[in-house]
Order: C-alpha cells, then sequence, then structure tokens
C-alpha cells in the first residue's frame, strides 16, 4: 500500500518539499538518539553544557542504528515512490547535524545555499560539484520555532531548475544564489518527523535561539545512474522522477 497520496506528491513537486510525520518508530528515535548522545562530548543531562556550542556533525553516519533511519524502512519506501522502485541507491550514511543553542541570539533570516559546491570550509574540492537526488531531514527531538530548525525556499526548485538551464552546473560559487528567492520555511516537529527535499531546494540549518539541541539526522539519496544524468537539464524537471513524472 502506498505510502504517499497523490496530494503528497502535487506538493512536493509544487514546493519542492515534503513534511511527513511520525515517519519513525519510537525504537529507532530512542536508538539513534542515545547513539548521537553517546558521541557527544556534552552531558545530555546538562543543559547548562549544550548552550552557545555552535554547529557540529558527529562521524557516525555510517552506523546502523543511524543509517537505518533513513535506509530501508518507510522513509527510504517514500523516497522510492517519488524517485522510482530501484532506482536508488539502497544505502548509504545519514550524518548526524547537531544545531546548539545561544537563547541570547537575536534571531534573523539565514542564508540559504544548495550542497555540492566548493566553500573554503566544507570539504568540497574546487573544481568539483556533489549531486544527489532527493534529501531527507529527520528528527529525532522537538524543533521548535526559531530552535535551529532544518530551513528551505520553497519553490526555489524550480528557479534553479530554470537557472541551469542556462548556466553551467558549476557556474555558482558555494551554491549561494545571486538573486532573491523569496520567504524561507522552517521545518519544526517532534522526533520521528522527516522533511524530503529536491536536491536543487536551497537550504539551510536556521539560527537556533531556543535552550534545545536540535538534532537532525541528514541523508542523500541517489540515483543509481546519477553520474550518467547529472550534467542532463530536460525541459521536464521530473523526467527522472518516476513516481511524479
Amino acid at each position: 500500500m502506498p505510502l504517499l497520496t497523490d496530494a503528497d506528491k502535487e506538493f512536493f513537486k509544487e514546493n519542492g518539499y515534503l513534511v511527513m510525520r511520525g515517519a519513525l518508530s519510537q525504537e529507532e528515535i530512542d536508538a539513534a538518539l542515545d547513539k548521537v548522545w553517546d558521541s557527544l562530548e556534552e552531558d545530555r543531562n546538562d543543559p547548562e553544557s549544550w548552550i552557545r556550542k555552535g554547529y557540529r556533525t558527529a562521524p557516525i553516519g555510517g552506523e546502523d542504528v543511524i543509517k537505518g533511519t533513513i535506509y530501508g524502512n518507510d522513509v527510504f519506501a517514500m523516497a522510492e515512490e517519488m524517485v522510482g522502485e530501484g532506482k536508488l541507491h539502497p544505502d548509504g550514511g545519514a550524518g548526524p547535524h547537531i544545531n546548539f543553542p545561544d537563547p541570547d541570539r537575536e534571531w534573523r533570516e539565514p542564508l540559504g545555499h544548495l550542497d555540492g559546491y566548493h566553500t573554503p570550509s566544507n570539504g568540497v574540492p574546487k573544481g568539483v560539484v556533489g549531486a544527489f537526488t532527493l534529501g531527507a531531514s529527520v528528527y529525532l527531538d522537538t524543533v521548535e520555532k526559531q530552535g535551529g530548525g532544518f530551513t528551505i525556499w520553497p519553490g526555489s526548485h524550480r528557479i534553479w531548475a530554470e537557472y541551469f538551464r542556462h548556466h553551467d552546473l558549476d557556474s555558482l560559487p558555494g551554491g549561494v544564489a545571486p538573486f532573491d528567492l523569496g520567504p524561507s520555511y522552517e521545518f519544526t516537529g517532534e522526533g520521528g518527523d522527516v522533511c524530503f527535499w529536491h536536491h536543487q531546494m536551497s537550504h539551510t540549518a536556521g539560527p537556533n535561539c531556543g535552550r534545545n539541541v536540535r538534532i537532525a539526522l541528514i541523508g542523500r539519496y541517489r540515483r543509481k545512474d546519477l553520474d550518467e544524468i547529472k550534467f542532463d537539464t530536460p525541459e521536464d524537471m521530473w523526467k527522472y522522477w518516476d513516481g511524479l513524472s
């Protein structure tokens, strides 16, 4: 039985993202959350140890309980319902992204980017543009408004699709738009909620002005034939999305 409705798919096509609530079991959430906290130096039971610790990733994305939140479950099945059954690599990582709180920080609209473009600090080599098909950001705990949530620019996938029909893939320094993309949307929710997002969706982590640690597991699904098609910019941007075309 399908997990996504026609309305879900139409929403994704129009907006470039789709939020699905309660996609993980409590057992999956607890196991992944324990693994993340075990990897951190901060004290899970001492909120004062979290404050103003910045933004960090944890190198445990390949652990079974971490990647299992993105692969081999309903989250992966939903991704296949959009891209096509058997079209995605069935295994990969789900890197934990930890956005620590600073309750004294003034909230401001963040600046979005596209993944895979070189900056001096992100580890992507100059002259290389990374590629994937569909992103999935899974929360392991409650994320409130202005609490460092995964932030996206709805509709930017359509703007970028048109842009890359007229510009080379590597023509975007840092992956940052040289034009206005409109208002952003901050994904808030509970542990087990997931936000799917198109690979050409501008996104970032918003400022965490709350008191809770925002823990998101972020996976990037790749089509098995992505290396052959990644430079293709078809008129129909859903050409390689069997469930949406």
